[in-house]
């Protein structure tokens, strides 16, 4: 649980980044173009998404710091980097807004008012099927930005979950170290234990010979000779 929560900072942090990014990209896009109406819808979904994902490891920290699942001087560790996400966070939001409001009157012009460029693909349209044609643009781009991120979002959960069996692995690879360890100790204590019979049997063979010699010895003394 601790190391799931590192990841889940570290793919905060990593988030956080990737949304400056995207506000890089917005400020070097025409103003009213489509690709920056496209990256202005990409920057507020993933700010959504973001905001959830801090809001759920602040959560989850308090959580483990209840029940015990960190130390105290971890806990007040992983509060600073909870802290810096925020700040961090506080300052996307402001630039959004910086970078949203110096363009503004122009974004939020009805792009049915929008001026149109004449192509072969509109040639002959009327003005309410060209609206609509406009319409089921920006739906099919507000589809595609959605199924990505989906993806997006399926990908993560995938990396948590690799990243969990990782872990689990690598607890089953310590038990078996463990208890290699173990079963190698136990030959080796049965191996010294057959050495030792081994010598006793051997000691204790030698003294049967003696005996039958010292019998042999008696015998041969107390049977008389024949003349």
């Amino acid at each position: 649980m601790s190391n799931i929560w590192l990841q889940n900072y570290e793919s905060c942090k990593n988030y956080s980044q990737e949304i400056n990014q995207k506000i890089n990209e917005l400020k070097k896009l025409p103003n009213g173009s489509p690709q920056r109406a496209k990256v202005s819808s990409t920057i507020r979904t993933m700010m959504t998404e973001f905001n959830k994902d801090v809001d759920k490891l602040s959560s989850d920290l308090t959580s483990q710091s209840r029940n015990g699942a960190v130390t105290t001087a971890e806990a007040n560790r992983r509060r600073t980097l909870v802290d810096t996400i925020k700040e961090s966070k506080d300052e996307i939001e402001r630039t959004m807004r910086e970078s949203f409001s110096a363009y503004a009157p122009r974004d939020r012009i009805d792009p049915r008012f929008a001026s149109a460029v004449e192509t072969e693909h509109t040639q002959g349209l009327t003005n309410e099927e060209f609206a609509g044609l406009r319409s089921n643009l920006r739906k099919n781009n507000d589809e595609a930005i959605e199924a990505l991120h989906a993806i997006v979002k399926r990908q993560k959960e995938i990396g948590v979950a690799m990243n969990s069996e990782v872990d689990r692995h690598n607890e089953i690879i310590d038990t078996i170290t463990d208890r290699t360890g173990l079963l190698d100790s136990r030959v080796k204590r049965q191996t010294m234990l057959v050495k030792t019979i081994d010598r006793k049997s051997s000691a204790l063979g030698l003294w049967i010979i003696i005996i039958l010699l010292f019998i042999a010895i008696i015998v041969i003394v107390a049977v008389p000779f024949k003349k």
